[in-house]
């Protein structure tokens, strides 16, 4: 399908800079209800057609959508645009070069950040780089020098190395340029962006810099720097470093800090921090208080265990008292049976499905349980349960106390497993297949034929069960190898309803009504026209209406739109992503996926800044009110309404 476009004056906020009050939705204009058409059904013919249009403003849009078809065709007249008259069309052009992800790319953004004169789009052409480039793209951007007022060109910078970082690209010298950028006279953009590669970047020594991130975190007043120093001083094998960490654990006030801190210091000995680290899951925030038992869980030592087990029956949050139970059990040195069975009479008597699943998986780490733990996951549970116990059965499957040469209790897993295939569950299906296929598993040698696998992939309806179907096709071609046969999947006739958008104005308020009370959201249909349309269509429907929280991770996310209410569910249809130059912050409104193009129902919002998520999963909207609220949810917590305000 072609489109021929005339061109219009632009009074559009999207692609004209307006004040709020004159804002409108972009989408009247039906020449861009078109072109973004164009981008649900990812036909790219006609969008690179349109990057040649006479009008800038849809030039860009043209530009913009090809940053989620992500077709590599499209990086050839993409890098063209590089040198268009216009500044907006250039920077939309490199920002889609670096969601498209090709590595072809580089060069030519290389010879057009040498010829750009404005500011914006070279800051832009950098951060490109980082998603797209190799190692000599890092040392092209590492190589450069800025002034210090040149606050878009270091925030550049910062961004390119922190995405070469997320693809686990690293130097020395980006390190170092990293560490550099938190000078105290630089923009407060480019010590943001370079304290996330310090926190983020894999195989970083930071050692060397240890003073470097003390004075940057004593002197900062932007709280999410401080928190990624924090996270960043986990690098620093020294002493000092530790104590202050330790510090922080007694001292700040936002959980945010000492949850970095908790996590941090997993790099560090326990003892010097545990009689610190051991009051914190009796703490009245619920992120401070899971995060110490989850750190407990990971670096508790055997001549602890009864102090874990006696802390545990002491806390009022049940997730807590799971993971210390769990601890407990962990490292009992040899009272393992009776600490189950204590964890058993609690899942007994709770009438909490996400409990009951937590202490499930406390035993995770007690190989012997399995028989109970299978007899759960096949019993009348909960979906919710059954979801967490076949987690429990995966992990003491591979726990590092699981009898190996026990080929008779390797049988009876195998059997559980092929067992959880074929019951029909996709959340069964998607954890059992996964672990199938780990080659230190040796399944293969277990099973004599693999042909449930592929009767279980039958059965399995698309795409609402994509998930399912992913792990389960991967296993397949392990077992199988790539001659592999699959059926066709149904094709996902789901297109964006654009009477329904146009009904929707910008800035669209949503009040969620929840157990622990009042969000309100604003959502960007400019932005994400389909994922805001099909989330108030499923409002409209009240398909949220009674549903939980079911996923709650401490400074990242909460995520709710799950019917099932364990992470695996949603309804019989998909709808595509969609990607634009947005950055996730405090209060981002996401779509959870299991890839791209495979959102449905499930959203979450952000804590703190994610940029890790930037350009991977779709934003389309933002909290504008209840951010204490969000802080406050805990998995279990429900969804009383959810009202379109006018």
């Amino acid at each position: 399908m072609k489109y021929v476009v005339i061109a219009v004056v632009c009074s559009l906020a999207l692609f004209c800079r307006k004040s709020p009050e004159m804002e409108k939705n972009i989408f009247l204009d039906e020449v861009l209800q078109k072109i973004y058409t164009l981008q649900d059904e990812r036909d790219s013919e006609p969008l690179l057609a349109l990057l040649k249009e006479n009008n800038p403003h849809y030039r860009r849009a043209a530009a913009l959508t090809l940053a989620s078809v992500q077709e590599k065709s499209a990086v050839g007249p993409l890098t063209a645009l590089l040198s268009d008259g216009n500044e907006e069309v250039r920077a939309a052009a490199a920002y889609s070069l670096g969601q498209i992800r090709d590595k072809s790319a580089e060069p030519r953004l290389m010879e057009a950040f040498e010829k750009e004169k404005s500011a914006l789009v070279k800051r832009d052409i950098l951060e490109a780089l980082g998603k797209c480039g190799t190692p000599k793209g890092l040392e092209f951007i590492t190589g450069m020098k800025f002034r210090n007022r040149d606050k878009l060109l270091l925030t550049g910078q910062a961004r390119g190395i922190y995405r070469f970082a997320r693809q686990n690209i690293t130097s020395t010298r980006g390190t170092e340029k990293a560490a550099a950028l938190l000078a105290p006279v630089l923009p407060e953009d480019a010590v943001f962006w370079a304290s996330h590669y310090l926190a983020r970047g894999r195989g970083v020594d930071l050692t060397p810099y240890y003073r470097e991130l003390i004075e940057a975190f004593n002197r900062e007043d932007n709280l999410f720097t401080r928190m990624n120093l924090v996270l960043a001083m986990g690098k620093a094998k020294e002493k000092k470093i530790s104590e202050f960490l330790r510090g922080l654990l007694s001292s700040h006030r936002d959980y945010r800090i000492k949850v970095n801190a908790l996590r941090a210091l997993r790099n560090f000995d326990y003892n010097p921090v545990k009689h610190v680290v051991l009051e914190l899951p009796a703490d009245p925030d619920v992120n401070v208080s899971v995060s110490a038992a989850q750190y407990i869980q990971a670096k508790g030592v055997s001549e602890d265990a009864s102090l874990y087990l006696e802390k545990a029956v002491g806390l009022s949050n049940w997730r807590s008292r799971s993971l210390m139970l769990g601890a407990a059990l962990k490292f009992s040195p040899d009272n393992k049976k009776a600490v189950s069975q204590t964890i058993i009479s609690a899942y007994q008597d709770s009438q909490n499905i996400y409990e009951k699943g937590a202490l499930l998986q406390a035993l995770g780490t007690y190989p012997d349980a399995y028989k109970y733990a299978a007899s759960q996951i096949f019993s009348k549970n909960h979906l919710v349960v059954k979801s967490y116990g076949i987690a429990a059965l995966i992990t003491m499957r591979r726990h590092r106390d699981f009898p190996v040469d026990d080929r008779g209790l390797q049988a009876k897993f195998a059997e559980i497993f092929k067992k959880a295939i074929e019951s029909g569950d996709i959340a069964l299906i998607g954890q059992a297949a996964e672990i199938l296929r780990d080659p230190e598993m040796n399944f293969k040698t277990l099973y004599k034929s693999s042909a449930f696998l592929n009767q279980a992939l039958q059965k399995l309806d698309l795409p609402g069960d994509i998930e399912a179907y992913q792990q389960l096709r991967q296993t397949i071609i392990f077992f199988q190898g790539d001659k592999a046969k699959f059926p066709v999947p149904a094709k996902s006739e789901n297109p964006v309803n654009w009477e329904l958008v146009n009904s929707i104005k910008p800035g669209q308020e949503v009040k969620i009504s929840t157990t622990k009370g009042n969000i309100t959201i604003k959502l960007l249909v400019n932005e994400s026209p389909g994922s805001a349309a099909n989330f108030i269509r499923l409002i409209n429907s009240g398909f949220y209406l009674g549903g939980s929280f079911h996923r709650v991770e401490p400074n990242f996310v909460i995520q709710a739109g799950c019917p099932r209410g364990d992470g695996w569910g949603g309804p019989d249809f998909s709808i595509r992503s969609e990607f634009a130059p947005l950055y996730y912050q405090e209060g981002s409104v996401g779509m959870a996926s299991a890839g791209k193009d495979t959102e449905s129902s499930q959203w979450f919002i952000t804590h703190s800044p994610t940029p890790h998520l930037d350009g991977r999963y779709t934003i389309f909207g933002k909290v504008i009110s209840g951010m204490d609220v969000v802080h406050r949810i805990e998995i279990g917590d429900k969804i009383i309404s959810l009202i379109l305000e006018f």
